[in-house]
């Protein structure tokens, strides 16, 4: 398969040591990657790109996360695309703003690393779910 026949998951981190960690595994699952910094024209540059799946850092200190996820659920493009946020484990705060800015799933940061396959499952359990009218 050609790389650009291959759906484009964005990864927007600042801790290029955890990039360089989920990077070569989406890659191993199919996806070709690109990883932006958050900031005031991410979302723009977002949608730009027409990915298939968008993980966001909820932690970010460079913009705040939350407020970027609501920015790309107000766009046209990107309203229906899966976005997966993700924070440490005790920072409860963070998923709790994760989903209520629309992100469609709030995991762990060890579940992004250590657990990609079982993410992007249950990503797709919950699409279906919303498609066939089920409520969470």
């Amino acid at each position: 398969m050609n790389a650009e026949d291959q759906p484009l998951a964005i990864l927007v981190e600042d801790n290029l040591m955890f990039a360089m960690m989920v990077e070569p595994a989406l890659k191993k699952l199919g996806y070709r990657v690109r990883i932006l910094s958050a900031g005031a024209e991410a979302a723009a540059r977002i949608a730009g790109e027409a990915p298939e799946l968008v993980f966001v850092n909820l932690t970010t200190q460079r913009y705040p996360a939350p407020q970027l996820v609501r920015e790309m659920r107000a766009r046209d493009e990107l309203a229906e695309t899966p976005i997966v946020g993700y924070a440490g484990h005790v920072e409860r705060e963070f998923f709790q703003a994760g989903r209520a800015a629309g992100a469609t799933l709030v995991v762990p940061n060890s579940a992004i690393r250590a657990a990609l396959p079982e993410v992007l499952e249950k990503v797709r359990s919950r699409l279906s779910g919303i498609a066939e009218g089920e409520d969470d």
